[in-house]
């Protein structure tokens, strides 16, 4: 039976995630294990249990919880490998299973994310609710392992699989290996990490009958055999700058710029929702003037990780200088004996404070002593890809990736302190240079399935990124859906993201409704919440009319704000307490007509 388009689409997504760490051999293995499948008719598949039907104590349940896919990313590839094994592999987010399942299980590893300030990723709310309340179920038959994932430069590092660790061991249940803590160095840890779980977890349960690792495919020795190019986070597509051209005018105290990067030869697919993941180097001037402060040669090979480079290309595109973590902190100061850092250390708000105006270089000029360079980088994490919201339809841009940039920095003395990545991507590159990159699926962040449906999106600066997408791709498909549009900046003059694309939508009717907050344009600021609040009749009855709601942007306001304007909205119009206007989203969110993706 031929698949269609759209399955071959979800496919190629799923595998593209699956394989993306393969090197050669591993793809040519992999081939082997697929053609053997296929030439079985299914035969091997269809003589063991589904997951879903399986003996718990015979299968390893995955649960995971993510924000940015990495943790998804884990959790799909220890089931492949476990599978691979002849393992029964139930795998599944926390937003799709009932938290109180996990009384029936015997075996889990839990993969978690931490977001925001030790929140729960959306997906895993009710699940972290519910094993950290007095209502939490005994779990003495259960044993479980916990991969936590967070990035250290925030106070809250790994705190949901902190949280929840503690909860399934106050629950009565056996941890089976220690937490792991993963920083933003995600690929060392999880090569570490998925061996010691496998063996851990090999003497409670037994490959099951006609395991399929023996299978094989039989190739003519005449016929080469080619494997395919799979690009990942492991392995990104070197894509080729298109267009670098400026949203934002003068006066404007913003620089936001629009990319257009070609994925021509590269096989990668996406949807309208999906993220791209960009690998950045550092401005040159950062690492020169950190060869300046410490005194080292930029040209003397460092080993780190195993590996010896010149310490001038591990601080070019393979540490991290932008942004300080404890981590670094605490090494620096032990190597330095630096007493202030120690005691600032101690003061948990004061420090995250003070990390967020610095960068490696200033922790350097405000506190120098020598040190020679493979000191420096036993203080540096590795640098990590940086997500950014794709704002292009692959219907109307074939092979093509759009991307809206705002660059994140301060001047200090003259001196730009930049991101990484917001740096190169608005500054350095040019049309005809390359970028390494891959795709990094959204599943939770994608458009309704039905064309008809109505869609709020609320997408104030750089969070409208995914919105020009989703009405791209709506307009291309010819769906009859409303589309009703939040944005909000400082000024209508210098900041009007994607203007004229917005009113040629309305023109056509591809957008029926825009409604705009300039914040600085009144004496009074006005964000895109009080808009919502202003117009709350339409905008519950669009609720009523079954409307799904978007938000995209930063997740310590204006996220919160939204979500309390739209209660509002609710509580006022449909003449309920704010607990039901409450409830009513929970459950909106329950059925996906309710999703975030913030930052």
């Amino acid at each position: 039976m031929a698949l269609s388009p759209e399955r071959q689409q979800v496919l190629q997504t799923e595998l593209d995630r699956l394989v993306d760490r393969l090197d050669g051999p591993e793809l040519l293995w992999a081939s082997g294990y697929f053609a053997g499948l296929a030439s079985a008719g299914g035969q091997a598949l269809a003589e063991s249990q589904p997951a879903n039907e399986a003996d718990p104590a015979a299968t390893l349940t995955i649960w995971y919880g993510t924000e940015t896919g990495n943790g998804r990313g884990v959790a799909e590839r220890l089931a492949a490998q476990a599978r691979s094994q002849g393992f029964v592999v139930d795998l599944a987010s926390l937003a799709d299973i009932q938290p109180r399942r996990i009384t029936k299980l015997k075996l889990l590893v839990l993969v978690i994310s931490t977001h925001g300030e030790g929140e729960p990723p959306e997906e895993a709310e009710a699940f972290h609710k519910l094993m950290t309340s007095d209502r939490a179920p005994k779990l003495d038959d259960l044993s479980y392992a916990v991969f936590a994932l967070g990035d250290s430069s925030y106070p809250d590092f790994c705190q949901v699989g902190r949280d929840l660790d503690a909860a399934l061991e106050k629950a009565g249940a056996s941890r089976l290996l220690q937490r792991v803590d993963c920083d933003v160095d995600l690929e060392s840890s999880e090569d570490a990490w998925q061996p010691r779980i496998l063996e851990a977890v090999k003497p409670l349960l037994e490959p099951v009958q006609g395991n399929h690792s023996h299978l094989q495919v039989v190739r003519d020795s005449a016929t080469p055999v080619a494997a395919p190019m799979m690009y990942g986070r492991r392995s990104p597509f070197m894509a080729e700058v298109l267009e670098v051209s400026p949203l934002t005018v003068p006066p404007s105290a913003k620089s936001v710029h629009h990319l257009a990067l070609s994925l021509e030869g590269s096989g990668l697919s996406y949807q309208p929702g999906d993220s791209l993941g960009v690998w950045p180097s550092h401005d040159p001037r950062l690492v020169e003037e950190i060869l300046e402060r410490t005194g080292l040669d930029g040209d003397k090979a460092v080993e780190y990780g195993g590996e010896a480079r010149p310490l001038a290309q591990w601080l070019t595109s393979r540490l991290e200088l932008t942004q300080v973590a404890r981590p670094f902190v605490e090494r620096y100061a032990e190597l330095g004996g630096v007493t202030k850092l120690v005691e600032l250390l101690e003061d948990r708000d004061a420090f995250a404070a003070w990390c967020r105006t610095r960068q490696v270089v200033d922790v350097i000029e405000e506190f120098p002593f020598e040190l020679d360079a493979d000191q420096f980088v036993s203080c540096l994490r590795t640098i990590a890809p940086r997500l950014y919201s794709i704002a292009s339809s692959p219907l109307v841009d074939e092979e093509e990736v759009h991307l809206t940039v705002k660059l994140e920095g301060r001047e200090i003395d003259d001196r730009l302190r930049a991101g990484a990545a917001s740096w190169q991507l608005t500054r350095a590159l040019r049309p005809g240079d390359s970028l390494p990159v891959y795709v990094e699926a959204s599943p939770s962040f994608r458009l309704p399935e039905s064309g008809e449906t109505p869609v709020i999106m609320i997408g104030p600066g750089t969070g409208v990124a995914p919105f020009r997408a989703f009405v791209e791709h709506r307009a291309a498909l010819g769906h009859s859906g409303r589309n009703w549009l939040f944005f909000g900046e400082q000024h209508r003059q210098t900041d009007f993201l994607y203007q004229l694309e917005w009113l040629r939508h309305l023109r056509e009717g591809t957008l029926s409704r825009l409604s705009v907050a300039f914040s600085r344009d009144q004496a009074d600021k006005v964000y895109v919440q009080h808009r919502i609040a202003e117009q709350g009749r339409e905008v519950f009855e669009w609720l009523n009319s079954g409307a799904h709601v978007y938000i995209c942007g930063s997740g310590q306001g204006m996220a919160r704000d939204v979500h309390r304007a739209l209660a509002g909205v609710i509580a006022e119009h449909a003449g309920v307490s704010a607990k039901v206007a409450e409830e009513r989203l929970a459950r909106m969110k329950s059925a996906g007509r309710y999703k975030k993706e913030v930052y």
